[in-house]
């Protein structure tokens, strides 16, 4: 069973709608009794009488008030309590989601639907499910109460409510749900033709095309202009549906009260109550003119939260046994991003030996980043199998995983905090400070503050601090990405210097081709593929692709 967000009610949610349920009904009451003491007033009845109905009718409208007053209070800490359990609810179990769920989703759009999504929930009990119950249950109690005077006026309650409450609403949503989706649609349509137009404008101006996408940006932005129109007509014929079931109710109540006072089968006096109260309870059915709009939009932000919670998790417990003389062996692999017709990787054949040291290199875009993030474990593939130290990487728990390896992609990311704090080791300071000399940031404090973006430091103190951690951490098994991308000529030779020495075994992705004789094996990786592989004394003559490289640099 997928996981989703599930709700648990509260005893503030029971007893929001006790409260809410006691003063729909005292209001229900005050009105009958209003009704009765004013056609009781125009007969001519006793005074005291009539002072004992005004007194009765305040008390009930005192209850009605403070009634309201709870019922608003408990209505909203449900609500509160509600939307606190759901952030638990999918921070819980969006943490343990492999990392595959991050092929889909950006971290803005994760922060997104924890945020708007979140929120939009709110609706959930105030809007959509609260309204109906309560208003529910007081028809219940009104049709039972007029069973007493008129079963006819009963039954008008009944089918009245039934189509106020749930026929027209619910079947209403529906549509709603996918009016909502098509104007989300093409707004996203909109806002990012309007992004290109932005960004892109000097470009389509040297193009003199400028005019041309203008145009189709004004188009999109009529064609979501008249899906909002769209919407609104049906959200306004919807509202217009209520009112018309109401008039129908009043209108089916005051004939069968005439024909029942004509026959004797009812009093004048009792008609008006119920009158009185038949508009009342319709009155409380406003909140229902908003239902259909309001569970369009939770459902749409449920649904995209459980799209997010319906990935896997990775509940392997397998750990290693060293069985293989190699550290790697990669057979048959084929890879593929979402919604991508092309594979990334095809037919990956690659042995890393224990000890030795590998070089892919490649055009940009070749898979090269992809590769290392599979052999990291990050990613599950769609063909073949990769085995770290003989057993399945993808069986491999986490844990014990990263304790083998050491792992640097393309972005380093650093946190809040001193310096020390971003280093993530336990070793005492000495030990931290000695990392941080050789790879030439000895005059970096440990307690220099760093930020999240990393604007206090430059690109190549951040890739020598992430190697750092590296260092500290001390795994056999180490992939780079790019290590040395942000460093001069100095620090790169610093780096790979301590690399080399430190390292057991080392896969590192590159454009430097400057550090492949550093390497055991060079691998070759073009439009997902493995053209050739060997040493570096073997690809850098002859016809080979990594000959003709070094020519042209």
């Amino acid at each position: 069973m997928k996981p989703q967000i599930r709700f648990r009610p509260d005893k503030y949610l029971i007893l929001a709608i006790l409260t809410g349920v006691i003063g729909s009904v005292v209001a229900l009451a005050m009105f009958f009794l209003s009704g009765y003491m004013v056609t009781q007033s125009a007969l001519g009845a006793p005074l005291y009488a009539l002072m004992v109905l005004v007194v009765s009718v305040k008390l009930f409208g005192f209850i009605r008030a403070i009634a309201r007053y709870e019922e608003r209070l408990l209505s909203h800490k449900t609500t509160f309590t509600m939307l606190r359990d759901v952030r638990v609810q999918f921070l819980e179990t969006l943490i343990p989601r492999v990392p595959n769920l991050y092929r889909q989703y950006s971290s803005a759009d994760l922060l997104t639907k924890m945020i708007s999504k979140v929120e939009a929930l709110q609706n959930i009990y105030l809007r959509v499910y609260y309204p109906p119950v309560v208003i529910g249950f007081t028809a219940i109690i009104a049709a039972v109460t007029l069973v007493y005077f008129s079963v006819m006026h009963a039954i008008v309650i009944i089918i009245s409510m039934l189509c106020s409450l749930w026929l027209v609403p619910w079947l209403s949503a529906k549509r709603a749900g996918k009016l909502k989706q098509q104007v989300e649609q093409q707004q996203q349509t909109t806002i990012t033709q309007f992004y290109d137009y932005k960004e892109g404008y000097a470009e389509l101006n040297r193009f003199n095309n400028a005019e041309a996408y203008r145009e189709d940006l004004m188009n999109a932005l009529e064609s979501y202009d008249k899906m909002q129109s769209k919407e609104t007509r049906f959200l306004t014929l919807y509202d217009y549906m209520l009112n018309i079931i109401a008039m129908i109710a009043i209108f089916a109540t005051l004939a069968l009260g005439f024909i029942q006072v004509k026959e004797g089968q009812l009093n004048v006096v009792y008609l008006t109550s119920i009158v009185l109260m038949m508009l009342t309870l319709f009155e409380q059915t406003v909140p229902m003119s908003n239902f259909a709009y309001y569970k369009a939009d939770t459902d749409e932000a449920l649904n995209s939260l459980n799209d997010v919670l319906s990935y896997p998790v990775d509940q392997s417990k397998q750990s290693f046994v060293t069985k293989q003389s190699n550290v790697y062996n990669i057979r048959n692999v084929s890879f593929s991003y979402e919604h991508q017709e092309l594979p990334t990787l095809s037919n990956i054949n690659l042995t890393v030996g224990k000890g030795e040291k590998v070089a892919i290199v490649g055009p940009s875009g070749s898979g090269k980043s992809t590769l290392l993030q599979i052999m990291s474990g990050l990613y599950d593939i769609d063909e073949g199998q990769v085995s770290l130290d003989g057993q399945n990487i993808s069986q491999l728990d986490e844990d014990i995983r990263f304790e083998k390896l050491n792992v640097l992609l393309q972005s380093q990311q650093l946190f809040d905090g001193t310096l020390r704090y971003n280093m993530f080791s336990s070793k005492n300071d000495n030990v931290i400070q000695r990392v941080l000399t050789s790879l030439n940031l000895g005059y970096l404090d440990l307690e220099k503050t760093i930020t999240l973006d990393g604007n206090t430091l430059s690109g190549g103190e951040m890739q020598r601090i992430a190697l750092g951690r590296l260092f500290l951490k001390g795994s056999p098994i180490w992939l780079l990405d790019e290590p040395t991308t942000a460093l001069d000529e100095d620090n790169t030779k610093q780096v790979m210097q301590l690399i080399d020495e430190q390292v057991e075994t080392l896969v590192i992705a590159t454009h430097d081709l400057k550090l492949l004789p550093y390497f055991d094996k060079i691998v070759v990786l073009i439009d997902g593929q493995i053209k050739e592989q060997g040493s570096y004394d073997e690809l850098s003559h002859g016809n080979h692709y990594l000959s003709r490289l070094l020519k042209m640099n």
